[in-house]
């Protein structure tokens, strides 16, 4: 009797290390399932029983049966005529939508227009020179701003500067370019010797 109660440990601690590698078979793990919602545990399988209890508790949970509901779903969203109706009415909204968006703004470009010639600016300023010389402030300010926002540029145009020396080398490479007829022709002169 002893001697089967070791083979029975030995069995399924190899069957629990099986199962948390994710190696056991289904029926590895009904063995396991049996033996931990059984009355005899060893106390050294103890700690193992709760994640049995909880999977077997998970598996015999009321599921509920929706394939029905899903079912006729799936017969509604697949019904043809209602489909084309859809879509035939989609499209004709779309249509009327986009005549309607050309209207609109053909009135509002045309009031624009007609309404631009009537407009009359006015002056702030009385002084033309006054409204000048702002203007020019203005400017000015605005322009230092945009040229400060470019200092940082600055060792760029050394990188602009360096490329352009080595533009250099383009000619040099045409003039390469160039020798190749002559290469070639040395190439026939020694076949012909």
């Amino acid at each position: 009797m002893k001697n089967t109660t070791i083979m029975n440990r030995e069995k399924i601690r190899a069957l629990l290390e099986k199962y948390y590698e994710g190696d056991s078979s289904f029926e590895e793990e009904k063995l396991l399932r049996n033996y931990f919602l059984g009355d005899h545990i060893d106390d050294e399988f103890l700690p193992h029983r709760d994640i049995f209890i909880f999977s077997e508790n998970e598996i015999n949970k009321d599921i509920p049966d929706i394939s029905n509901e899903i079912w006729d779903n799936i017969q509604n969203s697949n019904n043809v005529k209602t489909f084309k109706k859809r879509k035939l009415m989609h499209n004709y909204l779309s249509i009327a939508a986009s005549i309607a968006i050309l209207i609109v703004s053909f009135f509002f470009i045309r009031d624009e227009i007609q309404n631009k010639d009537t407009i009359q600016f006015e002056d702030t300023y009385e002084n033309p020179e006054l409204a000048y010389l702002q203007a020019k402030e203005a400017l000015l300010y605005v322009s230092t701003k945009l040229n400060s926002g470019t200092e940082h540029l600055e060792p760029i145009k050394k990188l602009d500067k360096g490329a352009e020396e080595l533009k250099v080398l383009s000619t040099f490479n045409q003039g390469l370019n160039e020798l190749k007829t002559i290469e070639k022709y040395n190439i026939a002169k020694q076949y012909i010797k």
